[in-house]
């Protein structure tokens, strides 16, 4: 199986060029990686200039949720894996993700894996407490989001699914400012389906989602606006009466 790695940014080019640095280091190389350069004014140009293997393509309208729709359409593999510009990708982030996600394919079993999703790991300062803050930060989202949706919750940091499903699921998808892609994209799992968490992928991302007071208010607004948007959709009940069903049926 070959995958594409799928980055949006805006303004971030420190944090990209680290990313991508980190990228070109795995064992197991990508095979394609798309940045999604959602407006930016900085020096990207002069980063991308440096990884001749990257694609970038341009998505002007501003989000996050279109500019990794725009990555995911552009995907030619059958595996996309995600991470954002200041994700720091461990070597081995890539053969991991893959592993896991041939695993799974080649599994049997009621429910279909079509994605898999890791945690978190502040840095690179502080490192012991990035990992005490990051597992504080990925289990208390996993438990909140998760009992919203009644399944794992994906990350949009560290990530991989399937391209069919994203296929399958991308004309459901809410394009909206207000929304969390990740956690949107997480609702439109079929009751057949599942997310697998794996706990021992860590992904090392900046102190920034954890250290700002107004983000993580601006990430609050924006966690309970995707949950009334997909929840007027189709009620919380609901949605775990049919993911009962399917279990036990």
């Amino acid at each position: 199986m070959k995958c594409s790695v799928v980055i949006p940014t805006r303004n971030d080019s420190g944090h990209l060029h680290r990313c991508l640095r980190a990228l070109s280091r795995q064992t197991r190389l990508p095979d394609q990686i798309i940045v999604v350069d959602n407006g930016s004014t900085d020096d990207i140009a002069a980063v991308l200039g440096e990884f001749p293997e990257v694609t970038c393509f341009r998505e002007d309208i501003p989000g996050v949720a279109y500019a990794v729709r725009s990555g995911y359409d552009a995907a030619r593999h059958p595996v996309i894996l995600r991470c954002d510009a200041d994700s720091i990708p461990s070597p081995q982030w890539v053969e991991r993700m893959m592993t896991t996600m041939e695993r799974c394919a080649s599994s049997t079993g009621a429910n279909q894996v079509v994605a898999v999703s890791g945690i978190a790991r502040f840095g690179p300062r502080y490192p012991a407490l990035g990992r005490l803050a990051g597992a504080l930060y990925s289990y208390t989202y996993r438990l909140v989001a998760g009992l919203a949706l009644g399944h794992v919750a994906l990350w949009g940091s560290n990530m991989a699914m399937t391209a069919a499903w994203w296929h399958s699921v991308r004309d459901r998808v809410h394009l909206s400012a207000d929304i969390h892609d990740d956690y949107d994209l997480s609702f439109q799992l079929g009751p057949n389906q599942t997310i697998r968490l794996d706990h021992r992928n860590v992904m090392l991302v900046s102190w920034r989602a954890a250290a700002s007071p107004s983000r993580i208010v601006r990430q609050l607004r924006m966690a309970r606006s995707t949950m009334k948007t997909n929840w007027a959709i189709q009620k919380p009940w609901a949605r775990m009466r049919d993911r009962w069903s399917a279990s036990s049926g």
